[in-house]
């Protein structure tokens, strides 16, 4: 079950004419950041949540962003410090939990069992599935995901290629 914006119904007494355009790049972009999230993060739930804290820090700072000219990689660029925040974190956490010797069972691997082509990105470093689902997936040209990365445009044509080889790899082995 994919998660779905809260319909909230947008009239002139409610809200004023800034929280009404924000609302309206909400509705805009959710389905699109929720889905490269779930391709990023493997989970319904982080993707929501990486989506979420995204969308509310947009909310806090829309007042400041109308001096931002490209609001949808700002959005995305938000969205992955989050997303890098949220793993930095959970890396932290499992290894104070991890006891030597023990084999721990992978959340990533039960993810990935389930569905090749996660199972494929998962198996990328988090730069390249990060260039891949900006250019691949959501239609970023090279030189949009650079920015939203903050790399050079050549540094996402590498890692796409690095991805490439990386999935040629993976496929062929497989077979």
């Amino acid at each position: 079950m994919e998660a779905q914006p809260r319909q909230i119904p947008l009239t002139p007494d409610a809200m004023d004419a800034e929280e009404a355009s924000f609302e309206a790049f909400f509705a805009a972009e959710w389905s699109r950041l929720f889905r490269a999230l779930l391709l990023l993060t493997g989970s319904k739930e982080e993707a929501e949540d990486v989506a979420q804290a995204a969308f509310l820090t947009m909310l806090e700072r829309w007042d400041d962003l109308d001096r931002v000219s490209d609001l949808q990689g700002y959005l995305y660029r938000t969205a992955l410090n989050a997303y890098r925040s949220l793993y930095r974190r959970a890396r932290l956490a499992a290894k104070r939990v991890m006891v030597p010797g023990r084999a721990a069972t992978d959340p990533v691997e039960q993810v990935a069992e389930r569905d090749s082509a996660v199972r494929l990105l998962l198996g990328l470093t988090t730069r390249q599935r990060e260039a891949v689902v900006l250019t691949g997936i959501e239609g970023f040209d090279y030189r949009q995901a650079g920015a939203v990365l903050g790399v050079k445009e050549s540094t996402v044509r590498s890692l796409v290629a690095q991805a490439r080889a990386q999935f040629a790899k993976e496929t062929h082995t497989d077979e």
